[in-house]
């Protein structure tokens, strides 16, 4: 009977990641093979990076293991982040993600409990965007340490519609197009741009169901760093013709039903080099002519997975010209929508 590893699933519901296959034949004596994954950012309150290990059976089922808490997670282990340019260092404690309200849904693996390893920084410290850090994890047991390092991702600057919602000029859709640009450092090597539309809708016929409805249309996913001599420099253009049939599909045609678009919030998300790698390598072999098998990218030392880094921006409160109102009112494609000032 063959020997089958079954390696954990690195499973993020954030932006960013394909889907793989990591289903490997061994024939290989058995040994410690850890599974890391973990994004960290500097502007996030608490990071969590997910710790757990690789298992190997000749009489018991994979999938049986899998259900199995002790044969996911280590029982002992030494958890750092350390600045290498400015000699600071943190210790990563272990909770229980369900608790930490990260529940982890029901499939292969067992569910509860759902250990991952928490990065809370001292009030009013934070990690230096720029700067490198290492994650360093020691298993015990006279084994080689795990490490991988990150560059934290800079803050990224939304330059257009506008770098201030409060003060900016309505979006003028119809005549203009919306534009988005922003702007990153050399760190953020790809990027999602998500535009968030803000619709109130009153039902006439029943005012219970009155509520504000939030579309997010996904401009932009996985798209890579564009290098200018400035560092990075990022642009993304709709007409109104794209405005016009994204509200057409994404909204219902009913006569009791009047909305309104109270604003328009944009959200810049940017991940690191190594999160770019992954995913360059999960999609490099999935086309119609490919056999279908795909590379594992990892950037650690020992075992498999990535340690990288992320950011986001976003601005809020951008309003919609009159006559943007007035074109979505009257164009054939959104005028049973029934938009109002």
């Amino acid at each position: 009977m063959k020997n089958t590893l079954l390696l954990l699933a690195i499973v993020a519901t954030a932006l960013f990641y394909p889907s793989c296959s990591n289903d490997i034949d061994l024939t290989a004596e058995w040994k410690d093979i850890p599974i890391v994954y973990g994004l960290i950012s500097k502007n996030d309150t608490a990071s969590y990076i997910r710790i757990q290990k690789a298992f190997l059976d000749n009489s018991t089922s994979a999938l049986e293991i899998a259900q199995n808490p002790d044969s996911l997670y280590y029982d002992q282990l030494s958890v750092k982040i350390k600045g290498l340019e400015n000699s600071t260092s943190y210790d990563l404690y272990r909770v229980d993600g369900n608790a930490e309200g990260y529940v982890r849904e029901g499939g292969i693996f067992a569910d509860s409990p759902n250990y991952l390893y928490k990065l809370k920084l001292p009030a009013g410290e934070s990690l230096a965007g720029g700067k490198t850090y290492e994650l360093e994890i020691n298993r015990g047991d006279h084994q080689p340490l795990v490490t991988a390092t990150t560059t934290i991702v800079s803050d990224i600057e939304i330059r257009k519609p506008d770098t201030d919602p409060s003060t900016a000029n309505p979006i003028n859709w119809v005549q203009s197009g919306l534009k988005v640009s922003w702007r990153a450092a050399r760190d953020a090597h790809i990027f999602d741009l998500t535009v968030f539309l803000n619709i109130e809708e009153k039902d006439a016929s029943n005012p219970n169901n009155d509520r504000v409805l939030t579309l997010d249309w996904k401009l932009d996913e996985n798209r890579p760093a564009e290098l200018t001599n400035s560092g990075v420099n990022m642009n993304t253009r709709l007409t109104k013709l794209d405005l016009f049939q994204y509200l057409n599909s994404h909204l219902e045609q009913n006569p009791n039903i009047n909305r309104k678009v109270l604003s328009i919030d944009i959200l810049v998300a940017a991940g690191g080099e190594a999160l770019s790698e992954y995913i360059s390598v999960g999609n490099a072999n999935t086309g119609i002519t490919s056999t279908q098998v795909i590379p594992t990218y990892t950037n650690l030392s020992e075992g498999f997975g990535i340690f990288s880094s992320k950011t986001t921006a976003l601005q809020k409160g951008y309003l919609l010209h009159s006559e943007t109102i007035d074109s979505l009112r009257e164009n054939n494609l959104t005028k049973n929508l029934n938009f109002q000032f």
